[in-house]
């Protein structure tokens, strides 16, 4: 892999930082290589990842028949408990605006993994573009260059779009999304042009409707940076400026909480509640102290993390960058560093990774200070050459090519516990129900964690368990009709199931 990567990365690598001016074949560079890495990690795990892309991608797939019905259970026929969100009917624990991107591409795609995976892959190769312009926009092009290399080749941002990694393809979409309306914040302050005004509003309020309330990260940002301008008559001016975007932002995502609220007023409810209780309660087991997110440095930014972070940041105070450029990308980091860290008690490693693209923007100085440093010591294309192996070097560490192998090839991960071999066995009988069983069923004693994926692959209504002997004889009574996997694990069929000779066994053993 490192001889692969160094044939066909290192010489095209060299090249574009030999001029300046190759700036729309970096563009292309950036973008292609990007999607295709992307897509071709997408394809290595030919299943659904336990968290929690499968219950994302379920709702999706609901969603192309009914995009304002939330469900993970189209027909909820036994009992549920509405706050289970890994096994209930209304679905509204996370917002819409993913998943709806999740149905428009099953519904170019088809229902599988890469329609599922399709939009991630995509904003992240539009990301790579959006993090080049803003190097251009705070006069750093090589900075922004060599970010976007880096972002190209993040092992942490593969597996996200992959669904390996714990809340996946929400946080990819957050982070497109908050990252465009900073970008956006970014040219105001460069052209002056009202129009950037009005998509930061729309990014916003994307941003909200994809992750809730940090997506106005983009206003504190911007408030910050007016009220350290050191200048007490214009704050007023300035403030009102951001009447236009937040009305934009309001317009965009108050509708579905307003909708919600009124169509689905009890799961709206707690939903809404649990999202507060994140801050006080480490929920579902995410816990740790206020330190812990110094700890994902290494595998979000490669070993050597926190060196070239903390070069970064004296470089950024060095440099002759605007002020409110500055400002902005350093507060946009220290808000949500310091939000999830301190103020909220619930932590996850892709909470932080929203902001990724300017960590990445001030781990980029280092390249843009070494160009000029080399230059100074070397002819131009000795310079060219050590810069471009220097940055070959820290994009392949980025890439963590052993972590990545170990995941999608030998289907084990310190991070996501599955199995890839069972995973697979799994999702071809899954694939396999609708012919099996040639028509529409209840599916009983299926694998308790992965009702979702049956249900994702297949049209049945499938369940993890079997109800008792009443309700059983209640859906048949009502003309359901019923079939069960046979017995596996510790999973046995009681004997009113298994000796019913009404019932279909799926002779086909769950791993």
């Amino acid at each position: 892999m490192l001889y692969s990567f160094y044939v066909f990365v290192f010489p095209y690598l060299r090249f574009l930082l030999s001029s300046e001016k190759k700036i729309y074949l970096r563009i292309l560079f950036l973008f292609t290589a990007t999607l295709c890495i992307r897509l071709y990690y997408n394809q290595q795990d030919p299943y659904l990842h336990n968290w929690d892309e499968r219950f994302h991608a379920l709702v999706a797939k609901n969603m192309m028949s009914d995009p304002f019905k939330p469900m993970l259970r189209i027909d909820a026929l036994l009992p549920y408990n509405y706050q289970d969100w890994w096994d209930n009917h209304i679905w509204v624990h996370k917002q819409p605006l993913f998943l709806w991107q999740m149905a428009l591409s099953m519904k170019v795609f088809g229902v599988n993994e890469f329609a599922v995976r399709f939009p991630s892959a995509l904003m992240c190769a539009l990301l790579s573009l959006i993090i080049f312009r803003i190097g251009i926009v705070i006069n750093k092009p090589l900075a922004g260059f060599s970010a976007a290399f880096l972002f190209c080749f993040s092992f942490f941002s593969i597996e996200q779009t992959c669904g390996a990694i714990g809340m996946d393809h929400n946080d990819v979409a957050m982070g497109f999304y908050v990252t465009a309306s900073i970008w956006c914040l970014l040219e105001y302050y460069h052209s002056n042009k009202k129009y950037w005004l009005i998509l930061l509003g729309i990014f916003s309020g994307c941003a909200i409707l994809v992750k809730w309330l940090i997506g106005v990260l983009v206003y504190g940002c911007w408030s910050i940076c007016i009220l350290l301008q050191n200048n007490y008559k214009k704050y007023f001016h300035e403030l009102l400026k951001m009447i236009l975007p937040l009305t934009i932002t309001s317009i965009i995502f108050i509708p579905w909480q307003v909708y919600i609220i009124k169509t689905f007023p009890e799961e709206s409810k707690y939903v809404y509640e649990f999202n507060r209780r994140h801050i006080t309660e480490a929920l579902e087991g995410h816990t740790g102290n206020i330190f812990i997110y110094l700890k994902y440095i290494n595998t979000q930014y490669s070993l050597l993390g926190i060196p070239i972070i903390l070069s970064g940041i004296l470089l950024m105070l060095r440099n002759k960058i605007q002020k409110e450029y500055k400002i902005i990308l350093s507060s946009a980091i220290f808000i949500i560093y310091f939000f999830f860290s301190v103020v909220v008690a619930t932590k996850a490693a892709g909470y932080v990774y929203i902001i990724s693209p300017f960590v990445l923007l001030i781990i980029g100085l280092n390249f843009d200070y070494l160009h000029s440093f080399l230059l100074k010591k070397f002819p131009t294309d000795k310079a060219v050459i050590i810069l471009s192996g220097l940055l070959f070097i820290t994009c392949f560490m980025n890439l963590q090519y052993l972590r990545l192998n170990k995941s999608h090839f030998k289907g084990h991960s310190d991070y996501n516990v599955e199995n890839k071999k069972n995973k697979i066995n799994n999702t071809t009988i899954y694939k396999s129900l609708d012919s099996y069983l040639n028509g529409n069923y209840v599916v009983l004693n299926g694998n308790s964690v992965e009702t979702a994926e049956a249900m994702f692959y297949s049209n049945q209504n499938v369940y993890g368990w079997w109800p008792d002997e009443p309700a059983y004889n209640g859906l048949k009574a009502a003309g359901y009709k019923i079939a069960a996997f046979t017995d596996h694990g510790k999973q046995l069929l009681p004997p009113y199931i298994k000796n019913d000779p009404d019932v279909v066994i799926i002779d086909k053993v769950l791993q």
